[in-house]
């Protein structure tokens, strides 16, 4: 029994092409994050973005949204407080709730971390070829459309 099957093209293939997509999303992810010479750790600059980000949260939702249990994100909380990076603030409506807010030297330091690491891209941008940078540029809108939150079903 014959069957059509066609060779499947590596480039092209949707395993080969998540391996390599993953990769390079990981390498690039670290290479960024070594281009912050803050001196804070990773984690610290992630959860602060976060906290602008979300706005004032609870640190059961940082938890939640950082995927660490309570005692970790209480202890990276306390030491972002330290540095006078977040506030904590009761809830106008229920006075036992505390929340934790970015704080303008923690708006600072994002900024300055972001546009070290937005320069450094940009550099090496540049020493690409004008139609490499322009694919690049053209992928955007697929890795973008990639990480969107997916439609919801109609009901």
């Amino acid at each position: 029994m014959l069957t059509d099957q066609r060779p499947t093209d590596p480039d092209h293939d949707a395993v080969a092409v998540a391996i390599r997509l993953r990769q390079a999303t990981f390498r690039m992810a670290r290479v960024l994050r070594q281009q912050d010479d803050s001196g804070y750790a990773p984690a610290m600059i992630t959860a602060l973005a976060v906290i602008e980000r979300e706005g004032p949260l609870t640190l059961g939702a940082l938890a939640a949204h950082e995927q660490v249990s309570p005692p970790t994100i209480t202890r990276l909380v306390d030491s972002l407080e330290e540095r006078a990076l977040v506030e904590r603030v009761r809830d106008d409506h229920d006075r036992r709730v505390c929340r934790v807010r970015i704080t303008a030297r923690g708006r600072r330091l994002l900024e300055s971390s972001r546009t070290r690491r937005t320069e450094w891209l940009a550099r090496r941008l540049r020493e690409l070829p004008d139609d490499e940078r322009a694919r690049v540029a053209a992928a955007l809108d697929v890795l973008e459309s990639l990480t969107a939150a997916p439609a919801r079903p109609a009901t």
